[in-house]
């Protein structure tokens, strides 16, 4: 093969995916070159196996710093230029889609486009050694060699196998196949079975004097009922109880999820003295085909999008609508608003739809529907998640306010969120500062004081969240940093979606100091003195039990961390082996009357995040 560069060039850039015949190429035409290389993606097993292939040759980048700094000087910009693209397509089909929506763990527009800011300031920062790009998407790296060519004078090679390509592809179009099959099959089957079951009645006596329904929708999953079949709600806590009790005549509307058996959850829900009105009830089957085929019919073609801060991003927002079009979320999303028109239709009265608020899709299609069959109907949404700063589908430009399918009135979980709201744009009039509900048992937990230990080992405590990458990355960097030494007791504690045997052929063997422990992480932190997390939620846990936080920032993916707008007195962060070391031991540290004044830091944080619960707050919802 003719070598990447002629012997006169100085420096080069190499644009490629991680495939082990490009790694072998590039270091078959880089022999006895001085090179970095970085790794753009979020497959952390992927980046190891990468890693281990290199050998020691080359510099591999650390990115974590530079790509949290990138993400938080775009963050802005690119809700803004969103905006303007809603401003364009205001339709049902645009706002269920995840470009709209900005959703990370979904859409990868954003990212895509810092990698590639990123990308640029290396290229401006760097001597003359040549710099390896290991893009995981191939749109990625189309966007990559483009941005470089416009705008950098250098020499680039993009390495892009063709058998790749061709896997590639059969292995998307089979994909295609797959999915549009779940949706079709999957569709009909709970169609039948809510159906079978009758869930699709408004009981006996729940209607007088002219009343319409309130509708509270909500996540059912296997916490949902107890050993007695008795029905437990775990994200409005009283709220149903409350209301009726003011005279409201409450109905749930469960959304059943898949992680759970939707025909044994049916058969839950039919005893249960709770009522239940399931959406897939109400359905037809030839709302199921009709979606179908005006989904597959609405196939997306290349367009020239308008440059994002100086960045072409063209092919990568191709790439996004078009694994969007390969999906079955948009289609889902729009059988809601054919269940609303059939609620209409079989004049099912509703004064009142309130909803878990997240701004997701499927939220967008109900508010669309409700809007359109119900205009009198109040729509509410409960902020009962956490919200990141960089968690982007919660945030929008305030020139797409007017338009947005939005409830009439969001109520958070506590001040700091109505603040952060209508900070970025929110109405003021529709955020309402609410209570903590869904979080009201972990408030209420008996204070906690953890005492240093001087002789013994002081305990590491690393909370992973539900991400499988985030976990691999998180847990090899503690490894890394103390995985030679006695010196701290680490305990991990998995997400219960991620156990280890999971992750484990990613981590390899756990030094004796390293426990994995099922117990709860109210029990952990009680004999912890630090938590280590990236973007788990247990840091806020952490600190109302007066724990102090280390946030470990990511290599591969935009941070997610609930904390990170707090200053330094409540959360430091760091980026790697060295960083994590000695900030670990300055927090351990801190004398015992520093660490006083600083839990009084964090428990009016904890506050401002976390409102009180009593009776006012599910007032609120009347």
């Amino acid at each position: 093969m003719k070598d990447i560069f002629p012997p006169e060039s100085k420096r080069g850039v190499i644009v490629c995916p991680p495939l082990k015949t490009s790694i072998r190429e590039v270091l078959r035409q880089l022999k006895g070159s001085d090179f970095r290389w970085v790794y753009l993606g979020e497959d952390v097993a992927k980046a190891i196996a990468i890693e281990q292939q290199f050998k020691g040759k080359g510099q591999r980048i650390e990115i974590a710093e530079e790509l949290q700094k990138t993400a938080h000087s775009l963050r802005q910009p690119y809700i803004d230029y969103i905006g303007k693209l809603s401003l364009e397509n205001n339709a049902i089909s645009w706002w269920v889609g995840s470009l709209s929506e900005k959703n990370p763990w979904i859409s990868k527009t954003f990212l895509y486009a810092c990698y590639t800011r990123l990308c640029q300031t290396l290229l401006n920062s760097s001597n003359e050694e040549t710099l390896v790009f290991l893009g995981e998407n191939k749109a990625l790296r189309k966007s990559l060699v483009k941005n470089v060519s416009a705008h950098h004078k250098c020499e680039i090679h993009h390495l892009e196998p063709v058998t790749h390509n061709i896997l590639g592809a059969l292995s998307n179009a089979l994909g295609i196949v797959i999915y549009k099959g779940y949706f079709v099959l999957s569709g009909i089957y709970r169609l039948l079975l809510a159906k079978y079951y009758g869930l699709n009645q408004v009981p006996d006596g729940k209607l007088k004097e002219g009343k319409g329904l309130v509708l509270l929708h909500t996540w059912i999953d296997q916490r949902s009922f107890d050993a007695n079949g008795e029905y437990h709600e775990s994200y409005f806590g009283n709220l149903a109880h409350h209301l009726r009790n003011k005279g409201e005549k409450v109905i749930i509307v469960p959304y059943i999820l898949h992680t759970v058996s939707y025909r044994q959850t049916l058969k839950k829900m039919v005893p249960s003295s709770e009522n239940f009105l399931v959406p897939e009830s109400f359905l037809k089957m030839a709302d199921i085909f009709r979606v179908f085929v005006k989904t597959m019919s609405n196939l997306p073609h290349k367009r020239a999008y308008p440059d994002f801060e100086g960045i072409d991003i063209s092919e990568i927002i191709y790439d996004d609508v078009r694994r969007e079009w390969s999906g079955i979320r948009t289609a889902l999303s729009l059988l809601h608003y054919e269940v609303v028109k059939h609620w209409k239709n079989a004049r099912v009265p509703i004064d009142a739809f309130i909803y878990t608020y997240e701004n997701h899709v499927w939220e967008k299609a109900y508010c669309i529907a409700l809007r359109e069959f119900y205009p009198s109907a109040k729509l509410i949404g409960y902020q009962h998640a956490f919200v990141p700063k960089m968690l982007l589908n919660y945030f929008f430009a305030r020139a797409e306010a007017p338009i947005l399918p939005f409830p009439d009135k969001v109520i958070t979980n506590g001040k700091y969120i109505e603040r952060l709201f209508t900070e970025s744009g929110y109405d003021p009039k529709k955020v309402v500062c609410g209570g903590a509900i869904r979080y009201a048992s972990m408030m209420n937990k008996e204070k906690n004081t953890p005492i240093k230990k001087g002789a013994s080992s002081p305990v590491v405590l690393v909370t992973p969240s539900i991400d499988k990458n985030e976990t691999i990355e998180l847990i090899r960097k503690v490894l890394a940093a103390f995985g030679e030494t006695n010196k701290y007791k680490i305990i991990l504690k998995l997400h219960p979606v991620i156990p280890y045997p999971k992750i484990s052929r990613y981590i390899g063997f756990l030094p004796e100091n390293f426990i994995v422990s099922d117990k709860p992480v109210s029990e952990l932190l009680k004999e912890s003195q630090v938590l280590l997390y990236t973007s788990s939620a247990t840091s806020i846990e952490a600190l109302s039990l007066g724990v102090p936080v280390l946030h470990i920032e990511s290599d591969f993916i935009i941070d997610r961390d609930n904390l990170s707008d707090f200053p330094s007195s409540v959360r430091q962060s760091a980026k790697n082996k060295e960083d994590i070391e000695r900030m670990t031991e300055k927090i351990l540290e801190t004398d015992e009357k520093e660490l006083s004044k600083q839990r009084v830091i964090w428990e009016d944080i904890v506050a401002e995040i976390f409102g009180p619960v009593d009776e006012s707050v599910f007032d609120l919802f009347l």
